[in-house]
């Protein structure tokens, strides 16, 4: 746990409130944010929405663009804590890197407003990285229309924008890989395709996101693919891999899996323990079985935590369901 995420913890347990938060900003543009005007802002009614804007449009950029990063750390650190309605109101900035910020606190807003928000920034904001993020966010809606969660017609239009940008041999590489990426959460004629392309392609950020494809596809069509990166040289890709090995449960790649494990540091270590929850199967099981015997021997007590999980994966996997008798429930 980070000393950020323990102050986060700390001042939760504090309530810093909304004034607290207000006065800091109208008093202190020049060091960083507090840990407890970061918590204050959490959660703002439309009055207090309302009353923080005179005093946000005095801020700084740097100031401003360094507030809306810890914001977007302390969100993904504390579920607790809620930042969308300042996302919703920083949306519009005149400063790309706000506007970025703004599209990831909204990561769990799946409104039809934001949808169109999302397709009109993805295609026509002027920055680049804005462009990315929002290109980026439209995943979750992919998935959603796969599922059946949203209306078929925009399911449609987000497929459509998607491929489109994909296609674009002049939009950027960076907005072209998260687009490519975020269709793959569908089954649409032609993503195998694209996907194959990318992997091809001469530029190896691109290789990367078809990697990373691969696995949200959920086609095992990827399988031998897959395992030549198992053991590519270069760490994003090696970890990509066994991210996607882990999705795609190929129980193929359990070995190399197991040596990326013994060989890697620990966020490698971490990921294929993820992956061969994910994969399942005696092997996998074995594993971390010890893994967990070792964890707790070193009262480690996160890697307990992240072994217990792939653990209780692995049993959905295997099928290993605990047998109920529900005659007993009606004594």
């Amino acid at each position: 746990m980070t000393d950020r995420f323990m102050d986060y913890e700390n001042d939760l347990e504090a309530q810093p409130t909304f004034e607290d938060a207000l006065e800091e900003l109208k008093t202190d543009d020049e060091s960083m944010p507090s840990p407890a005007l970061i918590v204050g802002l959490s959660d703002l009614s439309p009055e207090q929405l309302a009353q923080l804007g005179p005093v946000w449009e005095m801020l700084s950029h740097s100031y401003r663009r360094i507030l809306m990063q810890m914001l977007v750390d302390a969100t993904a650190s504390n579920f607790m804590l809620n930042f969308q309605p300042i996302g919703r109101a920083t949306l519009t900035s005149h400063h790309a890197d706000v506007r970025q910020a703004a599209i990831e606190l909204l990561f769990e807003d799946e409104s039809t407003e934001l949808l169109r928000v999302l397709l009109d920034t993805a295609v026509n904001d002027p920055a680049e990285n804005v462009r990315a993020e929002a290109t980026k966010s439209l995943g979750r809606f992919v998935l959603a229309g796969e599922m059946g969660d949203l209306d078929e017609s925009l399911t449609d239009t987000v497929q459509d924008t998607l491929q489109t940008i994909i296609d674009n041999a002049q939009e950027d590489i960076l907005v072209r890989r998260f687009a490519l990426e975020s269709l793959a959460n569908c089954t649409r004629d032609g993503l195998p395709q694209r996907i194959a392309d990318a992997y091809k392609s001469n530029d190896s950020s691109m290789r990367l996101s078809a990697v990373v494809a691969m696995g949200r596809s959920c086609d095992d069509r990827w399988e031998s693919e897959v395992l030549d990166e198992l053991s590519n040289t270069d760490d994003d890709m090696r970890l990509a891999a066994i991210q996607t090995a882990g999705e795609l449960q190929l129980s193929s790649a359990v070995g190399q899996i197991i040596k990326n494990i013994e060989e890697g540091e620990r966020a490698e270590q971490e990921i294929a323990i993820v992956a061969l929850g994910e994969i399942g199967g005696k092997e996998a099981v074995r594993i971390l079985q010890s893994l967990l015997d070792g964890a707790e021997q070193a009262e480690d007590d996160a890697l307990i935590e992240l072994v217990d999980d792939a653990l209780g994966t692995a049993s959905l996997v295997n099928g290993d369901f605990m047998m109920v008798d529900f005659t007993d429930l009606d004594d």
